[in-house]
Parts: C-alpha cells; sequence; structure tokens
C-alpha cells in the first residue's frame, strides 16, 4: 500500500511539473506584423499602396487615430499593396472615417483548397481585431499565419498611406 502510495505522489508530481514548464515555454502571442522579418518582406517588388477615388490623400504622417487631440482625422478607403504569401496573393482595403478604421475589405485571398478554408475563418477575426486595436498590430490566428502576415503587412501599407503609419 505505501509503494502504490509513493508511485502515485511521483506520477502527480512528474505531471504537474511538465505541465508548469509547458505553460511557461507558451510565451506571449506573436504579432501579425513580426512574422516575417522586415518592412516590405513579401511585398511585390514595385508594388505601391494607392488611395481610392474621393479618399482623403493630404494628411501627414502619423495623421490621428481618432484618439490623440489636436490630430486631423483622415477619411477614405485606402488600398494596401499585394503581399505575395506561400499561399497566394493578400491585398486589403481600409476604410477610415474621421482618422478611425471603420472597416477593412479583402481585396484579395490566398486561394486554392485548404487556403479558402482557413481564410474563410481567419479573415473575420483579424477583421474584428484590426476594428478593435484600430491599426495593423494584431496578433496571428492560429493555423492561418500566412493569411495573418499577409493581412497586417497589406493593412499596414494602407494605413501608411492614410497617413496613420
Amino acid at each position: 500500500m505505501r509503494r502504490i502510495t509513493m508511485a502515485l505522489a511521483a506520477t502527480s508530481t512528474g505531471i504537474a511539473l511538465v505541465i508548469g514548464v509547458k505553460a511557461q515555454s507558451a510565451g506571449a502571442p506573436r504579432s501579425a506584423l513580426a512574422v516575417n522579418a522586415g518592412p516590405h518582406a513579401g511585398v511585390k517588388p514595385g508594388a505601391r499602396p494607392s488611395a481610392e477615388p474621393g479618399a482623403s490623400a493630404g494628411a501627414a504622417p502619423g495623421a490621428s487615430t481618432g484618439a490623440r487631440p489636436g490630430a486631423s482625422a483622415v477619411s477614405g478607403g485606402f488600398t494596401g499593396t499585394v503581399v505575395d504569401t506561400r499561399y497566394g496573393p493578400v491585398q486589403v482595403r481600409a476604410v477610415l472615417a474621421g482618422g478611425r478604421i471603420t472597416d477593412v475589405v479583402v481585396l484579395q485571398e490566398t486561394d486554392g483548397g485548404r487556403s479558402r478554408a482557413i481564410d474563410s475563418y481567419a479573415l473575420p477575426i483579424l477583421r474584428s481585431e484590426v476594428l478593435a486595436a484600430q491599426g495593423a498590430n494584431i496578433d496571428v490566428v492560429s493555423g492561418a499565419t500566412y493569411t495573418s502576415s499577409g493581412y497586417a503587412q497589406s493593412l499596414q501599407a494602407a494605413l501608411d498611406r492614410a497617413g496613420r503609419g
């Protein structure tokens, strides 16, 4: 009986240690912008962000998010660069009103087989994260690392074009 008790205690202690080590190694969520190194990783050579017709393109760099007092408000639709990922191109357009991101429209998404299924669940999550964060510094969606990275990079290019860089 004593051996069984000692064996159970040792097993419980071992399991607790393994779980504790695993929990510590998980780390913080990764930013989608930090997935690829460099500011232009994955961007097609010569690709430039462009403003949609009627968009306000004269805003100063660092223009407002709507939260900073005294900053000018930017409004309009701003198209980001096409970002090539392993599974195809990703491109988004940011819609701003009064300096705040009100919508993100996907213009190009990855394609083929499983990519469509991944995008169908990842893109709405990415959109809601952008609307909550009011910027491109969002977390990677688990299982959609390439899509998340391309989405964030294209969005950042659109925000740069809007003067929200």
